[in-house]
């Protein structure tokens, strides 16, 4: 059975000796690599490690620290862009610098009146220069992996704290107060135990028990119903309010109206009374005309009792003469009608 090129390349390294030649005869002799190429490719690669190691980049959002063996030998912050180390024995830590936010998980606090909420918070802050090695290396593990966790408890603490002054009927009002005592109360915790610049605080949310919120919807609906009962009564309050006000205009209407009718009556009175003493004034008049009249020419009554008799005789005659005699007192004697001269 002939044999495989793989099975004939195999049997050749297993016996030591190179590849066999042509029609499976004696192997030909190994050709060995010169000692000075080896030699020269592992120097290369040993220059290139360690040449990689010996510099390192910080970002723009970072800087950084650097040890040698376990100490510190940086005084001050590494900051941006290529720097170099000595390699294998010195180790550079880095940290973010920029403006970050951090979410807790669900804290939970108690209020004055020790009723339980549950806060979702958020923080957003800021690591200055001066505070990059001391949370480097004097707070937790070197380097930027448990900042959020070292100042969690620092929040939460100082939350509690917050909470514990306010009542929880109060919460939702003082809603501005409580964010304003927070983010004074964590600033200073913060830059005093690490150096941290709070930008800001947020109260993402707050959870009431289910008790509470059933007490509170409960009181709601009481509030909406009293509110209802006290329109009720405002309406009929003003129901009367205008009954009063509509029988009041009434009443001052009907005396408006009997006022107006007696200053009538008045003043009819008055214009007939005035019309009477003109009449009698026109009639003494008249009289005194006539007294005159009858002065200067005694004949102008008969005349005036003549020119106003009906024509009829009257049925009863007093006196023994005829009925003659009747003319001659009606009519005037001749020269009555003429003036009497003047003395």
């Amino acid at each position: 059975m002939a044999e495989s090129p793989i099975s004939r390349l195999f049997g050749n390294i297993s016996q030591g000796g190179g590849p066999r030649g042509p029609n499976g005869g004696s192997p030909r002799p190994a050709r060995p690599l010169p000692v000075g190429w080896l030699g020269a490719a592992a120097f290369v690669v040993i220059a290139i490690v360690v040449l990689g190691s010996c510099f390192y980049v910080v970002q723009p959002t970072e800087m950084a620290g650097v040890t040698r063996l376990g100490v510190v030998v940086t005084k001050e912050p590494v900051g941006p862009g290529v720097h170099f180390k000595l390699p294998f024995i010195e180790t550079v830590n880095t940290i973010q610098t920029s403006i970050s936010r951090f979410s807790l998980p669900p804290v939970q606090v108690y209020t004055a009146d020790n009723q339980l909420l549950t806060l979702g918070v958020s923080l957003t802050y800021q690591v200055p220069r001066a505070a990059v090695l001391h949370l480097l290396y004097d707070v937790g593990k070197a380097g930027n992996i448990d900042i959020d966790r070292t100042i969690e408890p620092i929040i939460a603490d100082r939350a509690l704290r917050v909470f514990a002054q306010h009542k929880t009927i109060n919460i939702s009002e003082r809603r501005a107060v409580i964010d304003e005592q927070m983010h004074i109360a964590i600033s200073k915790a913060l830059k005093r135990l690490f150096g941290i610049d709070v930008i800001d605080i947020q109260i993402r949310s707050i959870a009431y028990t289910t008790a509470f919120d059933q007490a509170v919807e409960e009181a709601v609906e009481a509030k909406a119903q009293a509110v209802k009962e006290q329109n009720l009564v405002l309406e009929k309050q003003y129901m009367a309010e205008q009954t009063v006000t509509t029988a009041e205009g009434a009443a001052k209407a009907r005396i408006a109206q009997a006022k107006g009718a007696a200053q009538a009556t008045i003043l009819r009175a008055t214009a007939h009374a005035q019309s009477i003493g003109i009449v009698a004034k026109a009639r003494a008049i008249a009289i005194a005309q006539v007294g005159k009249a009858a002065g200067a020419y005694p004949g102008i009554i008969p005349y005036s009792v003549a020119t106003r008799w009906d024509g009829k005789l009257p049925t009863t005659t007093v006196g023994s003469g005829s009925g003659s005699s009747l003319f001659r007192v009606l009519l005037p004697a001749a020269g009555a009608l003429v003036p009497k001269p003047a003395k």
